[in-house]
């Protein structure tokens, strides 16, 4: 590591400083030029319930961004606390008017800020020309089109600023004196909680700390330099203890998650060994980013019950990625950081530790990629020193093929990110086996009138995701339409049994005992909901629809009343409410109600 540091004094000669200027302008325009067919997206699939249908940010709510979870009319326990990113967002929709161009704006130039950030972090280690390289590599690596050409992806994109600056923070503000060191105490805390407020990600802050000081240059010897940061990293462990308190206050949980639908119904065991089966293809997106997906659920990645070869890989890869940085620590230091970096990282998206609301999402490994970043940069300045001059010639122009490449793909593929219809059709023509393509084909079969196959595709998306909520209802859905009624009852009882806290398959099922005239069924079916979810205005309202089929228009009435309760803005309920006390002789009642609905907005 002195080797390292004395070459990285060596090259901090007056080249060098006028050199970073032009690396960090071209750095920039690289990484922003690699996202401008981005420009073009709009919102898509997640964007429309989180930002377009979302009171939060359409009516700039921003107080309600930081007491009640990211998800509109997210279930008690689930949901996750994005007060950073739902501000930002509420912001971006008031300046721009909800137009989409300003928010991918947004987006792209924070890439770009962020690439500056990697590189500034890299030249702590290693001279300009390795941590040049390394940072291209970073500002247009194909797996970050998720988080950058996807407006939903902002969380990934504030989570590393926020991350990165603390980082930067921490190691170039160095200060001995008490006033000086709050101060650089509550920088950190302030960063800690932007990028914690934009993804619970970043709650791995401190362990990252920890490892850029094991591989810091100092004078001053390790133990000596622990003791110094000791306060530190004990504070900034107090202000994630403290972000995790009040985001389990706002969400009634302190993982605040719901498990993926493909971990559901796993035992530990299960689930470790399909979180092993990911790490390959961690492996292959990392290096090999040419085959990319907008889902990585059933059946591009299936449930593993069983040690397969595919679980006993990615236990390899694990070995492998810490035992080589504890081999390489002395001789290629950077490169040990980097695996480090990248482990720490990950561990609270790879179901490793706790479940995940995924199994695999290309988003998540935005800020890990930077470990990548810092293992290139490490092997590139290592073998600068061994390898003779033509050599390193064909290896930089091999290594400037790669980035041509990558830059290429990214740029081929921020497109897919254009709107739902273009994330769902690349999804079904790059990956037809998931579930989510089955889904969208079979409703696809089903609008055309292909009523027996749209029912074979479903089959088999049930097949590969048999514990997908989601998938149940819908199923059930197109099973009553078709007029399979015990089909959709089938279905719609497992999705309660499997997530009873949900309100939507008790409403379905609900609704569909309604239209199948059984209004006694209708209403038990409403009130187990209740029972188990809580008030919930759409469960009121099937309440009052069952005591309407049997004819007690009084309780059908108080029923419609307590889902006002609930929300007292619902055009559709004033209205009901309007009918049902017209057809109980109140007509002074019923046209004050209407006139509450026609003076909703």
């Amino acid at each position: 590591m002195a080797a390292e540091c004395r070459l990285t004094e060596a090259t901090s000669a007056p080249t060098v400083s006028t050199s970073l200027p032009r690396a960090r302008t071209l750095l920039f325009f690289v990484a922003v030029a690699a996202y401008l067919t981005s420009l073009g997206n709009g919102f898509a699939y997640d964007d429309n319930w989180f930002i377009v249908g979302n009171p939060v940010v359409t009516e700039a709510l921003i107080a309600d961004a930081f007491l009640e979870p990211a998800w509109p009319d997210a279930p008690q326990g689930v949901g996750n606390y994005r007060p950073v990113v739902l501000t930002s967002f509420a912001v971006e929709w008031a300046v721009f008017g909800g137009d989409e161009l300003g928010f991918h704006v947004v987006s792209v130039l924070a890439q770009g800020l962020i690439s500056l950030l990697v590189l500034a972090l890299l030249l702590r280690f290693v001279p300009l020309l390795p941590a040049f390289l390394a940072s291209l590599v970073f500002a247009v690596h194909p797996v970050h089109v998720e988080a950058v050409a996807n407006v939903m992806g902002r969380a990934e994109l504030y989570a590393a600023l926020g991350y990165l600056g603390a980082c930067l923070v921490y190691l170039n503000w160095r200060p001995a004196g008490g006033l000086r060191r709050g101060l650089r105490l509550l920088a950190l805390a302030a960063l800690s909680l932007f990028a914690m407020g934009s993804k619970e990600i970043a709650v791995t802050l401190p362990a990252a700390l920890i490892a850029l000081e094991l591989f810091r240059h100092s004078d001053a010897g390790l133990r000596q330099r622990f003791r110094e940061e000791a306060l530190t990293i004990m504070g900034l462990v107090a202000v994630m203890a403290l972000y995790v308190i009040v985001r389990g206050e706002v969400l009634g949980t302190f993982t605040g998650e719901s498990a993926s639908p493909a971990l559901l119904g796993l035992s530990v065991p299960e689930r470790l060994l399909t979180a092993l089966t990911v790490w390959p293809h961690y492996l292959r997106l990392m290096f090999f980013p040419l085959d990319l997906s907008a889902d990585y659920g059933p059946g591009v990645i299936l449930p593993t019950h069983s040690l397969t070869l595919e679980a006993i890989s990615g236990a390899v890869l694990i070995v492998a990625l810490l035992g080589g940085a504890w081999l390489l620590r002395r001789r290629a230091p950077t490169v040990s950081l980097g695996a480090l970096w990248f482990f720490v990282t990950i561990l609270p998206v790879s179901n490793l530790v706790v479940r995940a609301d995924i199994v695999l999402a290309e988003r998540t490994l935005y800020l890990p990629s930077v470990g990548l970043a810092l293992g290139i940069a490490g092997m590139v300045h290592h073998l600068a020193g061994e390898i003779p001059m033509a050599r390193r010639r064909v290896l930089l122009g091999l290594f400037a093929v790669f980035v041509v490449g990558m830059f290429v793909r990214t740029v081929t593929r921020n497109p897919a990110w254009m709107d739902t219809y273009s994330v769902v059709s690349t999804l079904a023509a790059d990956h037809p086996e998931s579930w989510l393509a089955l889904r969208a084909r079979g409703g696809g079969l089903e609008r055309v009138g292909a009523l027996a196959e749209a029912g074979d595709v479903y089959d088999i998306a049930l097949e590969f995701a048999p514990n997908n909520y989601q998938l149940l209802v819908e199923v059930a859905g197109f099973k009553h339409r078709i007029g399979d009624h015990e089909g959709a009852e089938e279905l719609l009882a497992r999705a309660i049994q499997l997530l009873p806290d949900y309100s939507v398959a008790y409403e379905r099922l609900s609704e569909q005992k309604l239209l199948d005239g059984d209004g006694r069924s209708a209403h038990a079916v409403a009130l187990a909901g209740l029972a188990r979810v809580g008030s919930h205005r759409g469960l009121w309202a099937l309440v009052s629809e069952s005591y309407v089929a049997k004819g007690d228009l009084d309780a059908a009435v108080r029923a419609r009343r307590a889902a006002l309760g609930q929300d007292s803005t619902s055009v559709s309920d004033w209205t009901r409410l309007g009918d049902l006390l017209e057809l109980a002789g109140d007509t002074v009642s019923a046209e004050a109600a209407r006139a509450h609905a026609t003076s909703r907005p």
